[in-house]
């Protein structure tokens, strides 16, 4: 069975049927050759399932599991039948349908214990306090997450651990219990570096990236967003590179080091242009003017000013125009420039 590398209101009734391990008609006795033809169906369907779930097809795949998972149950094949329902749970889990991801969890869960097979409890929990949290439940999704990391702990599955401890932290930011899932989240991150685990070493750097600048920590917000950045810069998405940048610059501000705050709005601003993205070239220029004020290099402050103002003229946004008009010209009175303010003041009043 594949296993689900998911990090990733109160449980709501199910008010559909559900399949109940263990109550079923009890099944007619099967011959010996009707054991093995009936044996064979179950695997060529889990094969077929596995074969769609991995196409893409998951209402296929859903139905191929739900034929092995009867067989299994007509074979009396607890242990398969185990692991075809935890199977499903994450399939369920996978696309978002997370009310039938618990159902199908939990009756894996009970099939699991009763066979004493820790990994597959470990796994099935894991599923389970994922489904619970974004259903709202986070006090079932602690109880079934922590009973994850234990038996993952307990059986020294590095891998699950890793993923138990990110989970758990995703439950405790949830709850704004920020100092918790930062002390998880760097557990989390010790084990991915020691499995060399670059997937999930990014996720977690972006994670406490994310939450140290919730926090108001500039230090370390620079530092893991920095690391994030040096490992996956090329393969990220261009849009959440700009959010970093974004992030970056905003701690720089706040520890007053607008040197390298403009390292990282340089960055933003070709980024935006590459994207042709108007509007957060806008804000990168206009924080770029700021940064170049408090560094005292007016001349470039001023640039940065006329490059906004350019920008303005062309998205033809009168009220926009005006604005950044207003920035120019009491830069350009401050250096006593009349002249430059009074070829722009024209400039747009012929434009009008």
């Amino acid at each position: 069975m594949q296993r689900s590398h998911h990090v990733v209101g109160p449980d709501r009734s199910i008010d559909h049927s559900t399949l109940i391990p263990g109550v079923t008609d009890t099944p007619r006795s099967l011959t010996s050759e009707q054991e093995k033809c009936l044996s064979a169906e179950a695997h060529q369907w889990l094969k077929q399932a596995i074969a769609q779930r991995r196409q893409g097809n998951i209402t296929a795949a859903l139905a191929d599991f739900q034929q092995s998972l009867q067989a299994y149950r007509t074979l009396n094949d607890i242990a398969s039948e185990a692991k075809v329902l935890s199977t499903i749970a994450h399939l369920h889990y996978d696309i978002a349908d997370y009310l039938w991801a618990v159902d199908y969890a939990r009756q894996g869960l009970t099939l699991a214990r009763q066979l004493a097979d820790t990994s597959l409890t470990q796994q099935t929990l894991n599923c389970l306090g994922n489904s619970y949290r974004h259903l709202g439940d986070l006090d079932k999704a602690l109880t079934c997450l922590e009973q994850s990391l234990t038996l993952a702990q307990h059986t020294q599955d590095a891998e699950a651990e890793m993923r138990a401890l990110n989970n758990l932290a995703l439950i405790y930011r949830t709850r704004h219990q920020t100092e918790k899932a930062v002390a998880l989240y760097e557990q989390s991150l010790t084990i991915a570096e020691r499995l060399g685990d670059r997937q999930v070493e990014e996720q977690i750097l972006r994670n406490l990236g994310n939450t140290y600048h919730a926090l108001g920590d500039p230090h370390k917000t620079i530092d893991y967003y920095d690391r994030l950045l040096q490992r996956s810069r090329e393969g990220m998405d261009l849009q959440v590179v700009s959010k970093i940048l974004r992030n970056l610059n905003s701690a720089c501000y706040m520890l007053g080091d607008y040197s390298r705050a403009v390292v990282y709005l340089q960055e933003r601003l070709t980024l935006a242009r590459r994207l042709r993205d108007r509007r957060t070239e806008l804000q990168v220029l206009e924080s770029l003017a700021i940064a170049y004020d408090a560094l005292g290099e007016t001349a470039k402050a001023l640039q940065s000013r006329e490059e906004h103002f350019k920008i303005a003229l062309n998205l033809g946004n009168f009220q926009l125009q005006r604005q950044s008009l207003l920035s120019l010209k009491q830069a350009c009175l401050s250096q006593g420039d009349f002249e430059r303010v009074q070829r722009y003041v024209s400039y747009l009043t012929d434009s009008m």
